[in-house]
């Protein structure tokens, strides 16, 4: 009889396991707990996390990093998810619900896209997959930034070996002349007609005018391209093709831009057409 009894308090106790529980906001949840003895989410940390979102009966996929690897970083108190963050360790997975007008309210602040209808259930599929207080985000930032300026000094100092002819301004900006023309020399505010192709240290070309297409224009020193090619331009002088090595600071800095990872230098073979 104690045997049948406890066997019936254990499947009650998986039963109950096994169900959906609710935080005091009223959102719908299950925990998949990896460790009791995990770091516990806290308010003010920084999350980095795997996150599948899926919405309305055709299971339409909103996002998942799962499948594109690249893991979301949220803060703990994120308006609409918080309640539930507030209750995972590090390690931790769980599937919680989130009416769609909620959440496009609260945490997107936007109206909901087509196909998205108020009152549609979005499923969340989250791993936690580390935590960080805001001193440790700001140190690990940190890290990875000296870490990308010297990869990148590095590769300058590789690329530039053996290259004759190449003189450095005050700035840093480094550039040679491939070819010397005769033209009108180019000031500030001038308009100016070029052909260029840009690439990284490692030779991957990232843009470029394309034959057929019309040459690229803009005014010399009105910020309309980045620093190094305002001040480079104005060493040149029509019919000059110039190579340009523009450090970091002088081309998309630590953000990067597209293609281009943050803290890059860039090459840059540039052709000045004309100047008005």
């Amino acid at each position: 009889m104690r045997k049948m009894l406890a066997g019936m308090a254990a499947l009650l106790m998986l039963a109950a396991c096994n169900q959906n529980q609710k935080t005091d906001d009223g959102i719908e949840y299950k925990i998949i707990r990896t460790s009791d003895t995990a770091r516990m989410v806290a308010k003010g940390d920084m999350l980095m996390v795997d996150v599948k979102a899926v919405v309305g009966e055709n299971d339409t996929v909103m996002f998942d990093t799962y499948a594109n690897k690249r893991p979301f970083t949220l803060p703990s108190d994120e308006p609409t998810l918080k309640s539930v963050f507030a209750l995972l360790k590090k390690g931790d997975s769980a599937t919680f619900f989130i009416i769609a007008d909620t959440f496009y309210q609260k945490s997107m602040q936007q109206p909901m896209p087509a196909g998205i209808h108020a009152g549609d259930k979005i499923k969340f599929t989250i791993s936690i997959l580390d935590i960080y207080s805001q001193q440790e985000l700001q140190d690990r930032q940190q890290e990875k930034a000296m870490e990308g300026i010297m990869m990148d000094s590095l590769a300058v100092l590789k690329y530039t070996e053996g290259l004759n002819g190449l003189v450095t301004t005050s700035s840093g900006l480094k550039y040679m002349v491939i070819k010397a023309g005769k033209g009108k020399v180019v000031k500030k505010d001038d308009k100016v007609m070029v052909k260029y192709k840009g690439t990284l240290l490692n030779g991957t070309l990232f843009d470029e005018t394309k034959p057929g297409q019309p040459d690229f224009t803009f005014n010399v020193g009105k910020q309309q391209v980045i620093p190094g090619w305002d001040e480079g331009l104005q060493l040149m002088k029509e019919g000059d093709v110039f190579k340009f090595i523009i450090p970091w600071q002088l081309a998309y800095g630590p953000g990067g831009s597209g293609p281009i990872p943050p803290f890059s230098t860039l090459v840059f073979e540039v052709e000045l057409i004309k100047v008005n």
